[in-house]
């Protein structure tokens, strides 16, 4: 009998023990990054990198969370992150700094500050009452209407921001808001959303997402919710992308709106297509090439030193370079590097598997698609 214990597989685990072994490889797939990233934030200049890396892991896991399991591309995302950003700010910034420099900041949000875990907490609540106050609306639409809407979303929250001076400084730069960002918490944080992630997609929930998404005439005839579905998936999504904002605002302590616009979404975008949109792994290895490739061509847009040779690229060449990325991702690997794949904890072959296997010359898309959850009564 042959003992495989790792191993990536397209399929969803079936019964307790499969659950169990899906979400033990995504602890795993969490600590290999914790102990890389440790590793590697030890070298010169890199400390900065590993921080930025891992908020940005957090980030499109939470995007993949909803784009992943519903099939929607959504645009909308990166105002989550905004709002996180923002609430985790002003909840961050001393008492004192805020009589100083925000004197028109109502009293209710004046007159407290938070540290610790709480602002992210704040951020993500934010950002999911944000979510779940629009997806009833939002998640009636399907396919490009629904990606339409969700970049009419961004347009609504980037003016909000813009317009709610007295708050947010407006236009201007949000600043004051204390250096608390460290390591431990963003990979803590980046584990702990990666198990809220995985725990959705293999729960009743997310299985009735992707029937949604895979098998929508089916599922409603099966007497699940289409907008429910969705909106649970776009809840969860905008609760951890609003973490990833409020550790994103506590690592630069000064933003504008204009931080958390179609930039940003592209990048957010990128990372998902690359890494794979359909696997919470996938999201993980996306978001490591997109991150160590931006910093390459930042570093090399700023000018380096190679044996004496100096490599000087002219500004725009990064954007250029993430572009070419993505069309040969498009082209050659569309799925992305994983697919549908996640990192599994698999028992002994000899003892029959606990995970239902692919048929032969069945496509990723295919062995991922699951069957109908009909909705309880």
């Amino acid at each position: 009998m042959t003992n495989t214990w790792l191993s990536l597989r397209t399929n969803h685990p079936a019964g307790r023990s499969g659950l169990a072994r899906a979400l033990g490889g995504a602890v795993l797939a969490s600590l290999i990054v914790l102990v890389i990233s440790a590793a590697v934030s030890g070298l010169p200049g890199m400390a900065q990198v590993v921080l930025v890396f891992g908020i940005n892991a957090v980030l499109v896991v939470g995007y993949q969370t909803f784009a992943g399991n519903t099939g929607i591309v959504s645009f909308g995302h990166v105002g989550f992150m905004g709002l996180g950003a923002y609430a985790g700010g002003i909840a961050a910034v001393p008492v004192a700094d805020k009589e100083l420099y925000f004197p028109d900041m109502p009293a209710f949000l004046a007159s407290w500050d938070a540290g610790g875990v709480l602002p992210l907490l704040i951020g993500g609540l934010v950002a999911a009452v944000a979510a779940l106050v629009t997806g009833p609306a939002l998640m009636r639409l399907s396919g490009a209407a629904a990606s339409i809407a969700t970049l009419g979303l961004l347009v609504v929250i980037n003016n909000v921001l813009s317009q709610a001076t007295p708050i947010t400084r407006g236009p201007q730069s949000f600043f004051g808001v204390p250096e608390n960002t460290t390591f431990a918490m963003v990979f803590l944080s980046l584990c702990a959303t990666v198990l809220l992630s995985a725990a959705y997609k293999w729960s009743r929930e997310g299985r009735n997402a992707r029937a949604v998404r895979d098998q929508p005439a089916a599922a409603a005839a099966a007497g699940v919710s289409i907008v429910r579905s969705r909106t649970v998936a776009f809840v969860i999504s905008a609760f951890v992308t609003g973490i990833a904002g409020a550790l994103y605002a506590q690592l630069l302590t000064a933003f504008s709106p204009g931080s958390f616009y179609l930039g940003q979404m592209v990048l957010i975008v990128a990372m998902a297509i690359v890494g794979g949109v359909n696997s919470v792994t996938g999201a993980l290895v996306g978001a490591a090439v997109i991150t160590v490739l931006n910093e390459v061509m930042r570093r090399l847009e700023g000018g380096v030193s190679v044996a004496g040779l100096t490599i000087d690229l002219p500004a725009g060449v990064a954007a250029a370079v993430l572009g070419a990325a993505l069309i040969v991702t498009l082209k050659w690997r569309p799925e992305g590097f994983l697919g549908h794949r996640e990192l599994i904890l698999a028992g002994p072959v000899g003892r029959g598997p606990d995970i239902a296997a692919a048929r032969p010359g069945q496509t990723e898309e295919e062995s991922d698609a699951v069957p109908v959850v009909p909705a309880k009564p």
